[in-house]
Protein backbone atom coordinates (compact mmCIF):
# COMPACT_ATOMS: atom_id res chain seq x y z
CA UNK A 1 0.00 0.00 0.00
CA UNK A 2 1.30 3.79 -1.02
CA UNK A 3 1.75 6.23 1.94
CA UNK A 4 0.39 9.62 1.49
CA UNK A 5 3.62 11.07 3.84
CA UNK A 6 4.74 14.31 1.62
CA UNK A 7 8.44 13.35 0.33
CA UNK A 8 11.00 15.60 -0.05
CA UNK A 9 13.07 15.86 -3.03
CA UNK A 10 15.62 13.11 -3.30
CA UNK A 11 19.75 13.90 -3.30
CA UNK A 12 21.68 12.98 -6.09
CA UNK A 13 25.08 13.89 -7.62
CA UNK A 14 22.70 16.08 -9.98
CA UNK A 15 20.12 16.68 -8.11
CA UNK A 16 21.82 18.16 -4.35
CA UNK A 17 18.80 18.27 -1.29
CA UNK A 18 17.50 20.98 -0.68
CA UNK A 19 19.80 21.23 3.21
CA UNK A 20 22.56 20.83 0.94
CA UNK A 21 21.31 23.56 -1.47
CA UNK A 22 20.39 25.99 1.86
CA UNK A 23 23.93 25.39 3.08
CA UNK A 24 26.07 26.23 -0.53
CA UNK A 25 23.42 29.30 -0.10
CA UNK A 26 25.15 30.38 3.43
CA UNK A 27 28.29 29.88 2.23
CA UNK A 28 27.76 32.28 -0.58
CA UNK A 29 26.23 34.65 1.91
CA UNK A 30 29.45 34.92 3.25
CA UNK A 31 31.06 35.34 0.46
CA UNK A 32 29.33 38.74 -0.27
CA UNK A 33 29.54 39.33 3.56
CA UNK A 34 25.90 39.24 3.84
CA UNK A 35 24.04 38.24 6.97
CA UNK A 36 20.85 37.26 5.47
CA UNK A 37 18.60 37.13 2.45
CA UNK A 38 14.85 37.67 1.18
CA UNK A 39 13.73 35.00 -0.93
CA UNK A 40 10.62 35.12 -2.93
CA UNK A 41 8.66 31.85 -4.24
CA UNK A 42 8.95 33.23 -7.69
CA UNK A 43 11.30 34.92 -10.32
CA UNK A 44 11.45 38.25 -11.76
CA UNK A 45 7.57 38.32 -13.52
CA UNK A 46 5.63 36.72 -11.21
CA UNK A 47 5.83 33.32 -12.73
CA UNK A 48 7.57 30.53 -12.35
CA UNK A 49 10.84 28.98 -13.72
CA UNK A 50 10.93 25.61 -15.41
CA UNK A 51 11.70 23.47 -12.36
CA UNK A 52 11.57 24.10 -8.63
CA UNK A 53 11.05 27.86 -7.51
CA UNK A 54 13.82 29.16 -5.71
CA UNK A 55 12.13 28.26 -2.17
CA UNK A 56 12.15 24.46 -2.92
CA UNK A 57 15.19 24.64 -4.34
CA UNK A 58 16.40 25.23 -0.41
CA UNK A 59 13.64 24.01 1.88
CA UNK A 60 11.61 21.01 -0.07
CA UNK A 61 8.33 23.37 -0.15
CA UNK A 62 6.84 22.91 -3.62
CA UNK A 63 3.62 25.29 -2.85
CA UNK A 64 2.79 28.21 -5.03
CA UNK A 65 2.84 31.31 -2.43
CA UNK A 66 5.99 31.89 0.15
CA UNK A 67 8.41 33.52 1.20
CA UNK A 68 11.58 33.13 3.06
CA UNK A 69 14.35 35.04 5.15
CA UNK A 70 17.79 32.56 5.90
CA UNK A 71 20.82 33.99 7.93
CA UNK A 72 23.89 32.30 8.77
CA UNK A 73 21.89 30.71 12.04
CA UNK A 74 18.41 30.78 10.91
CA UNK A 75 15.64 29.82 7.96
CA UNK A 76 11.99 31.10 8.16
CA UNK A 77 9.44 30.36 5.75
CA UNK A 78 6.35 32.35 5.33
CA UNK A 79 3.34 31.04 3.61
CA UNK A 80 -0.61 31.78 3.62
CA UNK A 81 -3.07 29.69 5.56
CA UNK A 82 -3.37 27.61 2.61
CA UNK A 83 0.38 25.92 3.14
CA UNK A 84 0.81 25.98 6.68
CA UNK A 85 0.46 21.96 7.19
CA UNK A 86 2.03 20.81 3.88
CA UNK A 87 5.21 23.23 4.65
CA UNK A 88 5.66 21.86 7.79
CA UNK A 89 5.51 17.79 6.83
CA UNK A 90 7.59 18.84 3.45
CA UNK A 91 10.93 21.04 5.16
CA UNK A 92 13.16 19.91 7.57
CA UNK A 93 11.48 21.35 10.98
CA UNK A 94 14.84 21.23 12.61
CA UNK A 95 15.99 24.03 10.56
CA UNK A 96 13.09 26.15 9.40
CA UNK A 97 10.50 27.70 11.04
CA UNK A 98 7.31 27.82 9.51
CA UNK A 99 5.33 31.32 10.00
CA UNK A 100 1.91 32.45 8.87
CA UNK A 101 1.11 35.22 6.93
CA UNK A 102 -0.80 37.48 7.61
CA UNK A 103 -0.15 37.28 11.43
CA UNK A 104 3.83 37.79 9.73
CA UNK A 105 4.59 39.37 6.89
CA UNK A 106 8.37 40.25 5.01
CA UNK A 107 9.14 42.80 7.18
CA UNK A 108 8.23 41.40 9.89
CA UNK A 109 10.53 38.67 9.57
CA UNK A 110 13.26 40.99 8.95
CA UNK A 111 12.81 43.07 11.84
CA UNK A 112 13.26 39.65 13.70
CA UNK A 113 16.36 39.09 11.73
CA UNK A 114 17.73 42.50 12.01
CA UNK A 115 20.09 41.21 15.80
CA UNK A 116 21.46 38.83 13.31
CA UNK A 117 23.46 41.45 11.38
CA UNK A 118 23.08 44.62 9.46
CA UNK A 119 22.97 43.63 6.03
CA UNK A 120 20.22 42.29 3.53
CA UNK A 121 20.73 40.44 0.84
CA UNK A 122 17.88 40.93 -1.99
CA UNK A 123 17.60 39.59 -5.79
CA UNK A 124 15.91 43.02 -7.71
CA UNK A 125 14.70 40.76 -9.85
CA UNK A 126 12.39 38.68 -7.95
CA UNK A 127 10.95 41.50 -6.04
CA UNK A 128 8.16 44.05 -6.82
CA UNK A 129 9.11 47.85 -6.53
CA UNK A 130 6.45 47.97 -4.11
CA UNK A 131 7.79 45.50 -1.76
CA UNK A 132 10.89 46.55 -2.39
CA UNK A 133 10.27 50.20 -0.96
CA UNK A 134 8.52 48.79 1.78
CA UNK A 135 11.70 46.99 2.71
CA UNK A 136 13.93 49.72 2.09
CA UNK A 137 12.09 52.12 4.42
CA UNK A 138 12.18 49.41 7.41
CA UNK A 139 15.60 49.01 7.12
CA UNK A 140 16.62 52.56 7.26
CA UNK A 141 14.70 52.47 10.77
CA UNK A 142 16.41 49.51 11.67
CA UNK A 143 19.94 50.80 10.87
CA UNK A 144 20.85 47.91 7.92
CA UNK A 145 22.09 48.23 4.68
CA UNK A 146 20.68 46.09 1.80
CA UNK A 147 22.45 44.68 -1.11
CA UNK A 148 21.51 43.71 -4.55
CA UNK A 149 22.57 40.92 -6.37
CA UNK A 150 22.34 39.17 -9.42
CA UNK A 151 19.31 36.22 -10.38
CA UNK A 152 22.52 34.21 -10.83
CA UNK A 153 23.36 34.58 -6.79
CA UNK A 154 21.27 31.13 -5.79
CA UNK A 155 21.49 28.93 -8.90
CA UNK A 156 22.07 29.78 -12.88
CA UNK A 157 19.28 30.45 -14.40
CA UNK A 158 17.64 28.34 -16.91
CA UNK A 159 15.51 30.16 -19.87
CA UNK A 160 12.09 28.99 -20.08
CA UNK A 161 10.89 26.31 -22.53
CA UNK A 162 7.85 27.17 -23.09
CA UNK A 163 6.60 28.18 -26.51
CA UNK A 164 3.73 30.15 -28.13
CA UNK A 165 1.23 30.18 -31.02
CA UNK A 166 -0.87 33.51 -31.68
CA UNK A 167 -5.04 33.65 -31.69
CA UNK A 168 -5.90 35.48 -34.47
CA UNK A 169 -9.01 38.00 -34.00
CA UNK A 170 -11.76 35.83 -34.37
CA UNK A 171 -10.88 33.59 -31.77
CA UNK A 172 -10.26 36.57 -29.23
CA UNK A 173 -13.00 39.03 -30.43
CA UNK A 174 -10.30 41.60 -30.93
CA UNK A 175 -6.53 42.17 -33.18
CA UNK A 176 -3.10 42.83 -31.24
CA UNK A 177 -3.53 46.24 -32.94
CA UNK A 178 -7.24 46.94 -31.60
CA UNK A 179 -5.89 46.06 -27.95
CA UNK A 180 -2.48 48.01 -28.16
CA UNK A 181 -4.82 51.30 -29.29
CA UNK A 182 -6.85 50.78 -26.46
CA UNK A 183 -4.09 51.09 -24.03
CA UNK A 184 -2.19 53.95 -26.09
CA UNK A 185 -6.01 56.10 -25.90
CA UNK A 186 -5.20 56.42 -22.33
CA UNK A 187 -1.77 57.83 -22.13
CA UNK A 188 -0.32 60.99 -23.10
CA UNK A 189 2.22 62.02 -25.33
CA UNK A 190 4.98 62.81 -22.56
CA UNK A 191 3.78 59.10 -21.18
CA UNK A 192 5.19 55.18 -21.13
CA UNK A 193 4.09 52.61 -20.14
CA UNK A 194 6.58 49.47 -18.92
CA UNK A 195 4.27 45.78 -18.54
CA UNK A 196 5.67 43.05 -16.45
CA UNK A 197 2.69 41.60 -15.79
CA UNK A 198 2.45 38.21 -17.80
CA UNK A 199 -1.16 37.94 -17.85
CA UNK A 200 -1.70 41.38 -19.60
CA UNK A 201 1.21 41.05 -21.76
CA UNK A 202 -0.47 37.93 -22.81
CA UNK A 203 -4.06 39.50 -23.41
CA UNK A 204 -2.18 42.25 -25.23
CA UNK A 205 -0.43 39.78 -27.39
CA UNK A 206 -3.46 37.24 -27.91
CA UNK A 207 -1.39 34.34 -27.45
CA UNK A 208 -1.47 31.29 -25.68
CA UNK A 209 0.71 28.15 -24.51
CA UNK A 210 1.38 25.57 -26.71
CA UNK A 211 3.24 23.10 -24.96
CA UNK A 212 3.09 21.70 -21.18
CA UNK A 213 5.49 23.52 -18.73
CA UNK A 214 5.51 23.51 -14.84
CA UNK A 215 4.82 27.50 -15.45
CA UNK A 216 1.64 27.69 -17.00
CA UNK A 217 2.84 31.14 -17.91
CA UNK A 218 1.83 32.62 -20.92
CA UNK A 219 5.34 34.46 -21.98
CA UNK A 220 7.99 34.06 -19.39
CA UNK A 221 10.57 36.89 -18.92
CA UNK A 222 9.28 39.73 -20.86
CA UNK A 223 8.58 42.90 -20.79
CA UNK A 224 6.69 45.89 -22.76
CA UNK A 225 6.99 49.33 -23.20
CA UNK A 226 4.05 50.84 -25.01
CA UNK A 227 4.28 54.57 -25.48
CA UNK A 228 1.60 57.39 -27.16
CA UNK A 229 2.25 56.37 -30.69
CA UNK A 230 4.39 54.18 -32.48
CA UNK A 231 5.04 50.18 -32.12
CA UNK A 232 5.29 49.16 -28.75
CA UNK A 233 8.74 47.19 -27.67
CA UNK A 234 8.65 43.56 -26.78
CA UNK A 235 11.74 42.72 -24.04
CA UNK A 236 11.93 39.06 -24.93
CA UNK A 237 14.35 36.52 -25.31
CA UNK A 238 11.59 33.93 -26.78
CA UNK A 239 11.82 33.59 -30.46
CA UNK A 240 8.31 35.69 -31.51
CA UNK A 241 9.45 38.01 -33.81
CA UNK A 242 7.57 36.72 -36.77
CA UNK A 243 4.14 36.16 -34.39
CA UNK A 244 4.08 39.50 -33.26
CA UNK A 245 4.42 42.38 -36.30
CA UNK A 246 2.68 45.31 -34.37
CA UNK A 247 5.70 44.94 -32.10
CA UNK A 248 9.40 46.20 -32.28
CA UNK A 249 11.17 42.48 -30.58
CA UNK A 250 14.70 43.25 -28.54
CA UNK A 251 16.44 40.72 -26.44
CA UNK A 252 15.61 41.23 -23.01
CA UNK A 253 19.46 42.19 -22.50
CA UNK A 254 18.96 44.99 -24.38
CA UNK A 255 16.74 46.57 -21.63
CA UNK A 256 19.18 49.09 -20.94
CA UNK A 257 20.64 49.99 -23.77
CA UNK A 258 17.28 50.96 -24.99
CA UNK A 259 16.11 52.76 -22.26
CA UNK A 260 19.11 54.57 -22.40
CA UNK A 261 18.57 56.10 -25.90
CA UNK A 262 14.96 57.51 -24.79
CA UNK A 263 14.28 60.78 -23.11
CA UNK A 264 14.29 60.75 -19.98
CA UNK A 265 12.00 63.18 -19.35
CA UNK A 266 9.11 60.85 -20.39
CA UNK A 267 7.32 59.78 -17.50
CA UNK A 268 7.29 55.84 -17.46
CA UNK A 269 4.17 54.60 -15.41
CA UNK A 270 4.43 50.89 -13.92
CA UNK A 271 2.63 48.78 -11.78
CA UNK A 272 4.45 48.80 -8.62
CA UNK A 273 2.76 45.92 -6.96
CA UNK A 274 3.88 43.78 -10.20
CA UNK A 275 6.92 45.16 -12.12
CA UNK A 276 10.43 43.82 -10.52
CA UNK A 277 12.00 46.25 -8.39
CA UNK A 278 15.31 46.50 -10.96
CA UNK A 279 13.53 47.72 -13.88
CA UNK A 280 12.26 50.44 -11.86
CA UNK A 281 15.45 50.80 -9.99
CA UNK A 282 17.75 51.37 -13.16
CA UNK A 283 15.20 54.15 -14.66
CA UNK A 284 16.02 56.17 -11.59
CA UNK A 285 19.49 55.43 -12.46
CA UNK A 286 18.73 57.36 -15.92
CA UNK A 287 16.65 59.97 -14.16
CA UNK A 288 13.64 59.09 -15.34
CA UNK A 289 10.25 59.74 -13.78
CA UNK A 290 8.17 56.74 -12.81
CA UNK A 291 4.52 56.61 -11.36
CA UNK A 292 2.82 53.99 -10.21
CA UNK A 293 -0.35 52.92 -12.12
CA UNK A 294 -1.94 50.15 -9.97
CA UNK A 295 -4.74 48.62 -11.05
CA UNK A 296 -5.80 51.25 -13.48
CA UNK A 297 -4.73 48.65 -16.58
CA UNK A 298 -5.35 45.50 -15.44
CA UNK A 299 -9.55 45.67 -16.68
CA UNK A 300 -8.45 45.77 -20.15
CA UNK A 301 -7.39 41.73 -19.99
CA UNK A 302 -9.79 41.00 -17.10
CA UNK A 303 -13.04 42.12 -18.27
CA UNK A 304 -13.88 39.81 -21.05
CA UNK A 305 -15.20 40.71 -24.32
CA UNK A 306 -18.47 38.59 -25.92
CA UNK A 307 -16.27 36.35 -27.51
CA UNK A 308 -14.02 36.20 -24.85
CA UNK A 309 -17.05 35.04 -22.34
CA UNK A 310 -18.81 32.61 -25.12
CA UNK A 311 -15.50 30.73 -25.70
CA UNK A 312 -15.39 30.51 -21.36
CA UNK A 313 -18.35 29.46 -21.61
CA UNK A 314 -17.70 26.54 -23.65
CA UNK A 315 -14.37 25.70 -21.77
CA UNK A 316 -16.52 25.46 -18.57
CA UNK A 317 -19.14 23.35 -20.10
CA UNK A 318 -16.17 20.56 -21.45
CA UNK A 319 -14.43 20.61 -18.52
CA UNK A 320 -17.35 19.84 -16.62
CA UNK A 321 -18.06 17.07 -18.65
CA UNK A 322 -14.64 15.81 -17.88
CA UNK A 323 -14.87 16.19 -13.60
CA UNK A 324 -18.22 14.33 -14.41
CA UNK A 325 -16.64 11.23 -15.90
CA UNK A 326 -13.37 11.07 -13.62
CA UNK A 327 -15.69 11.37 -10.29
CA UNK A 328 -17.91 8.81 -12.07
CA UNK A 329 -14.50 6.87 -12.58
CA UNK A 330 -13.26 7.21 -8.93
CA UNK A 331 -16.10 6.20 -7.47
CA UNK A 332 -16.95 3.44 -9.20
CA UNK A 333 -13.40 1.96 -9.97
CA UNK A 334 -11.18 0.16 -7.05
CA UNK A 335 -7.43 0.06 -6.67
CA UNK A 336 -6.61 3.78 -8.24
CA UNK A 337 -4.25 6.43 -6.98
CA UNK A 338 -4.45 9.91 -6.53
CA UNK A 339 -2.61 9.79 -9.75
CA UNK A 340 -4.44 7.35 -11.57
CA UNK A 341 -7.36 9.82 -10.87
CA UNK A 342 -5.16 13.14 -12.41
CA UNK A 343 -4.20 10.51 -15.82
CA UNK A 344 -7.53 9.72 -15.93
CA UNK A 345 -8.62 13.61 -16.57
CA UNK A 346 -6.15 14.36 -18.26
CA UNK A 347 -6.73 11.55 -21.16
CA UNK A 348 -10.47 13.09 -20.78
CA UNK A 349 -9.51 16.72 -21.14
CA UNK A 350 -6.72 15.66 -24.63
CA UNK A 351 -9.81 14.35 -26.35
CA UNK A 352 -11.69 17.78 -25.82
CA UNK A 353 -11.91 19.94 -28.97
CA UNK A 354 -9.41 23.00 -28.54
CA UNK A 355 -7.13 20.88 -25.80
CA UNK A 356 -3.70 22.55 -24.76
CA UNK A 357 -2.59 22.04 -21.26
CA UNK A 358 -3.78 21.33 -17.82
CA UNK A 359 -4.15 24.71 -16.25
CA UNK A 360 -1.53 23.42 -13.11
CA UNK A 361 -1.20 20.32 -11.86
CA UNK A 362 -4.42 18.65 -10.05
CA UNK A 363 -5.28 18.08 -6.68
CA UNK A 364 -6.10 14.95 -6.27
CA UNK A 365 -6.72 14.00 -2.64
CA UNK A 366 -7.76 10.93 -0.52
CA UNK A 367 -8.46 10.92 3.06
CA UNK A 368 -6.30 12.80 5.28
CA UNK A 369 -4.72 14.70 2.47
CA UNK A 370 -7.57 16.67 1.84
CA UNK A 371 -6.55 18.22 4.55
CA UNK A 372 -3.90 19.87 2.58
CA UNK A 373 -5.30 22.69 0.86
CA UNK A 374 -2.79 22.56 -2.49
CA UNK A 375 -2.02 18.92 -1.71
CA UNK A 376 -0.20 17.38 -4.98
CA UNK A 377 0.49 13.42 -5.18
CA UNK A 378 3.02 13.68 -7.95
CA UNK A 379 5.25 15.65 -4.87
CA UNK A 380 3.20 14.37 -1.61
CA UNK A 381 3.18 10.67 -1.95
CA UNK A 382 0.56 9.05 -4.08
CA UNK A 383 -2.29 6.96 -1.85
CA UNK A 384 -4.05 4.43 -3.03
CA UNK A 385 -8.03 4.99 -2.75
CA UNK A 386 -8.89 2.74 -0.53
CA UNK A 387 -11.63 2.29 2.19
CA UNK A 388 -14.07 4.75 2.43
CA UNK A 389 -13.18 8.28 2.93
CA UNK A 390 -13.24 11.82 1.33
CA UNK A 391 -12.07 12.74 -1.84
CA UNK A 392 -11.22 16.28 -3.48
CA UNK A 393 -10.27 16.99 -6.97
CA UNK A 394 -9.45 20.46 -8.39
CA UNK A 395 -8.31 21.09 -11.82
CA UNK A 396 -8.71 22.86 -14.82
CA UNK A 397 -8.04 22.89 -18.59
CA UNK A 398 -6.10 25.68 -20.85
CA UNK A 399 -7.77 25.98 -23.79
CA UNK A 400 -6.46 27.73 -26.87
CA UNK A 401 -8.93 30.63 -26.26
CA UNK A 402 -9.96 29.97 -22.66
CA UNK A 403 -8.79 28.33 -18.71
CA UNK A 404 -11.02 26.92 -16.27
CA UNK A 405 -10.49 25.98 -12.75
CA UNK A 406 -12.99 24.17 -10.57
CA UNK A 407 -13.28 21.76 -7.53
CA UNK A 408 -15.58 19.04 -5.88
CA UNK A 409 -15.54 16.94 -3.03
CA UNK A 410 -16.74 13.56 -2.86
CA UNK A 411 -17.42 10.15 -0.60
CA UNK A 412 -16.04 7.15 -1.39
CA UNK A 413 -18.04 4.55 -0.13
CA UNK A 414 -21.62 4.66 1.66
CA UNK A 415 -21.82 7.04 4.18
CA UNK A 416 -22.53 5.69 7.69
CA UNK A 417 -26.00 6.92 9.19
CA UNK A 418 -25.10 5.95 12.65
CA UNK A 419 -21.66 7.39 12.19
CA UNK A 420 -21.43 10.36 14.28
CA UNK A 421 -17.94 11.31 12.14
CA UNK A 422 -19.75 10.88 8.90
CA UNK A 423 -22.62 13.05 10.00
CA UNK A 424 -20.42 15.60 10.94
CA UNK A 425 -18.89 15.61 7.79
CA UNK A 426 -22.28 16.17 5.86
CA UNK A 427 -22.92 18.80 8.19
CA UNK A 428 -19.80 20.63 6.76
CA UNK A 429 -20.32 19.81 3.62
CA UNK A 430 -23.56 21.09 3.83
CA UNK A 431 -22.89 24.68 5.35
CA UNK A 432 -19.95 24.99 2.78
CA UNK A 433 -22.61 24.20 -0.30
CA UNK A 434 -24.58 26.77 1.27
CA UNK A 435 -21.58 29.43 1.50
CA UNK A 436 -21.85 28.95 -2.57
CA UNK A 437 -24.90 29.19 -3.39
CA UNK A 438 -25.52 32.43 -1.47
CA UNK A 439 -22.32 33.79 -3.33
CA UNK A 440 -23.79 32.10 -5.99
CA UNK A 441 -26.97 34.25 -6.29
CA UNK A 442 -25.63 37.64 -4.82
CA UNK A 443 -26.65 40.77 -5.75
CA UNK A 444 -24.32 43.99 -5.68
CA UNK A 445 -23.51 47.07 -6.68
CA UNK A 446 -21.18 48.07 -9.54
CA UNK A 447 -17.76 49.25 -8.72
CA UNK A 448 -17.96 47.14 -4.89
CA UNK A 449 -14.83 46.18 -3.99
CA UNK A 450 -14.01 42.60 -3.90
CA UNK A 451 -13.17 42.34 0.28
CA UNK A 452 -16.88 42.97 0.69
CA UNK A 453 -18.44 40.43 -1.52
CA UNK A 454 -15.90 37.39 0.50
CA UNK A 455 -18.05 38.08 3.34
CA UNK A 456 -21.02 37.16 1.72
CA UNK A 457 -18.97 33.33 1.17
CA UNK A 458 -17.85 33.32 4.34
CA UNK A 459 -21.17 33.93 6.20
CA UNK A 460 -22.84 30.92 6.24
CA UNK A 461 -19.19 29.70 7.36
CA UNK A 462 -18.68 32.21 10.16
CA UNK A 463 -22.34 31.13 11.39
CA UNK A 464 -21.03 27.65 11.75
CA UNK A 465 -18.15 28.78 13.68
CA UNK A 466 -15.59 28.25 11.30
CA UNK A 467 -13.39 29.59 8.74
CA UNK A 468 -11.12 29.43 6.18
CA UNK A 469 -7.33 31.03 6.11
CA UNK A 470 -7.19 31.79 1.98
CA UNK A 471 -9.25 33.81 -0.24
CA UNK A 472 -12.56 33.22 -1.60
CA UNK A 473 -11.73 33.47 -4.95
CA UNK A 474 -9.55 34.81 -8.04
CA UNK A 475 -10.02 35.62 -11.10
CA UNK A 476 -9.55 33.18 -14.41
CA UNK A 477 -7.58 34.47 -17.54
CA UNK A 478 -9.46 33.51 -20.88
CA UNK A 479 -6.25 32.50 -22.28
CA UNK A 480 -3.79 33.35 -19.78
CA UNK A 481 -2.70 32.50 -16.59
CA UNK A 482 -5.54 30.15 -14.33
CA UNK A 483 -4.94 33.01 -11.45
CA UNK A 484 -5.84 36.79 -12.41
CA UNK A 485 -7.37 40.04 -11.06
CA UNK A 486 -9.60 40.61 -9.50
CA UNK A 487 -8.86 38.38 -5.93
CA UNK A 488 -11.61 38.07 -3.75
CA UNK A 489 -10.60 38.15 -0.36
CA UNK A 490 -10.35 39.44 2.68
CA UNK A 491 -7.86 42.28 1.99
CA UNK A 492 -8.66 42.31 -1.40
CA UNK A 493 -9.13 46.31 -3.13
CA UNK A 494 -9.89 45.01 -6.66
CA UNK A 495 -13.23 46.86 -7.81
CA UNK A 496 -15.88 43.96 -9.41
CA UNK A 497 -17.59 45.04 -12.72
CA UNK A 498 -19.36 43.90 -15.66
CA UNK A 499 -17.36 41.17 -17.72
CA UNK A 500 -15.22 39.41 -14.90
CA UNK A 501 -15.05 35.78 -14.69
CA UNK A 502 -14.46 34.47 -10.91
CA UNK A 503 -14.21 31.66 -8.95
CA UNK A 504 -16.12 31.09 -5.60
CA UNK A 505 -14.15 28.55 -3.46
CA UNK A 506 -14.84 28.34 0.22
CA UNK A 507 -13.73 25.64 2.51
CA UNK A 508 -13.30 24.10 5.78
CA UNK A 509 -10.39 22.38 6.60
CA UNK A 510 -9.63 20.62 10.26
CA UNK A 511 -6.42 18.22 11.16
CA UNK A 512 -7.46 15.24 9.22
CA UNK A 513 -9.54 16.42 6.76
CA UNK A 514 -10.52 19.24 4.28
CA UNK A 515 -13.61 20.18 2.08
CA UNK A 516 -13.74 22.35 -0.83
CA UNK A 517 -16.34 23.49 -3.65
CA UNK A 518 -15.16 25.38 -6.14
CA UNK A 519 -17.61 26.75 -9.17
CA UNK A 520 -16.52 29.44 -11.70
CA UNK A 521 -18.79 32.81 -12.21
CA UNK A 522 -19.51 35.34 -14.50
CA UNK A 523 -20.41 38.97 -13.32
CA UNK A 524 -22.84 40.45 -15.31
CA UNK A 525 -25.75 43.42 -14.94
CA UNK A 526 -28.61 42.88 -13.46
CA UNK A 527 -32.06 43.71 -13.95
CA UNK A 528 -31.04 47.02 -11.94
CA UNK A 529 -28.21 49.23 -13.80
CA UNK A 530 -26.71 49.83 -10.74
CA UNK A 531 -25.81 46.77 -9.44
CA UNK A 532 -24.33 43.17 -11.19
CA UNK A 533 -24.81 39.50 -10.18
CA UNK A 534 -23.31 36.42 -11.47
CA UNK A 535 -24.09 33.17 -13.86
CA UNK A 536 -22.62 30.19 -12.79
CA UNK A 537 -20.87 28.96 -15.39
CA UNK A 538 -19.64 24.93 -14.72
CA UNK A 539 -21.90 22.62 -14.87
CA UNK A 540 -20.77 19.71 -12.18
CA UNK A 541 -23.18 17.90 -9.51
CA UNK A 542 -22.56 18.68 -5.90
CA UNK A 543 -21.92 15.06 -3.90
CA UNK A 544 -25.49 14.08 -2.96
CA UNK A 545 -25.03 12.13 0.05
CA UNK A 546 -22.71 14.81 1.91
CA UNK A 547 -25.41 17.15 1.25
CA UNK A 548 -28.01 17.33 4.68
CA UNK A 549 -31.27 18.75 3.28
CA UNK A 550 -32.52 19.27 6.71
CA UNK A 551 -30.00 22.50 6.50
CA UNK A 552 -30.87 23.60 3.38
CA UNK A 553 -33.65 26.47 3.29
CA UNK A 554 -36.29 26.47 0.95
CA UNK A 555 -35.00 28.79 -1.63
CA UNK A 556 -31.57 26.49 -1.22
CA UNK A 557 -33.70 23.13 -2.67
CA UNK A 558 -35.01 24.84 -5.10
CA UNK A 559 -31.52 26.24 -6.19
CA UNK A 560 -29.74 23.03 -6.06
CA UNK A 561 -32.94 20.95 -7.97
CA UNK A 562 -32.57 23.51 -10.63
CA UNK A 563 -28.49 23.58 -11.27
CA UNK A 564 -28.99 19.58 -11.05
CA UNK A 565 -31.60 19.51 -13.40
CA UNK A 566 -29.68 21.76 -15.71
CA UNK A 567 -26.57 19.48 -15.74
CA UNK A 568 -28.51 16.31 -16.50
CA UNK A 569 -30.66 17.55 -19.03
CA UNK A 570 -27.00 19.07 -20.52
CA UNK A 571 -25.23 15.62 -20.49
CA UNK A 572 -27.28 12.53 -19.72
CA UNK A 573 -27.70 12.56 -23.73
CA UNK A 574 -24.08 11.78 -24.17
CA UNK A 575 -23.57 9.34 -21.50
CA UNK A 576 -26.16 7.09 -23.33
CA UNK A 577 -23.24 4.27 -24.03
CA UNK A 578 -21.33 4.84 -20.74
CA UNK A 579 -23.75 2.91 -18.20
CA UNK A 580 -21.31 3.96 -15.14
CA UNK A 581 -21.22 7.32 -15.63
CA UNK A 582 -25.23 7.77 -16.70
CA UNK A 583 -25.95 6.12 -13.01
CA UNK A 584 -23.58 8.60 -11.06
CA UNK A 585 -25.14 11.35 -12.91
CA UNK A 586 -28.06 10.02 -11.94
CA UNK A 587 -27.55 9.71 -8.35
CA UNK A 588 -25.92 12.82 -8.34
CA UNK A 589 -28.43 15.15 -10.01
CA UNK A 590 -32.26 13.44 -9.98
CA UNK A 591 -34.40 15.00 -7.67
CA UNK A 592 -35.58 13.56 -4.80
CA UNK A 593 -38.60 13.30 -2.38
CA UNK A 594 -36.02 14.66 0.82
CA UNK A 595 -35.80 17.59 -1.61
Amino acid sequence: MRTSAILAPEATDKNPSPVDNLANLRVKLSEIESDFILLSMQNAFGNFIDGPSDIEFISGFSGSNGKAVISKEKAVLLVDGRYVKQAKEQTDNSIWEIKQFPDFDANTIISEFSSSGKSLAVIAQSISYGSYVSILELIRRLGLSIKLIEPDFLRTRQNSRTTIFLHDSEQIGESQSERICKIQAELDSDERLLLADQSMIGWLFGVRLSSATESKSVLPCCVALISKSGKPVLFCDLDVANMLPDFDIKKLDEFEDAMASLSCKDVVICDYSTIPAYFVLYLHTRDFNTRDSRNKYREFFCIKNDTEIRNQRIAAESTSLAFIKTLAFTENESGLTEIDICNFFESTAKKLPGFVDLSFNAISAFGKNTSIVHYNPKNCGNSEIRGRGLFLFDAGIHFNNSTTDMTRTVFIGEIGESDEFDQRLKGIYTVILKSVIMFSVAKFPKKVKACIIDSIARYEIWKSGNDYQFGTGHGVGSYGNVHEPPRISQTSTSVMKSGIVVTVEPGIYEQDFGIRLENMLLTKCSESDQFLEFETLNYIPFCWKLIDHSMLSEFEKIWLASYHKAIFDKFSSQFEDDAVTLKWLEINTVDRDSV
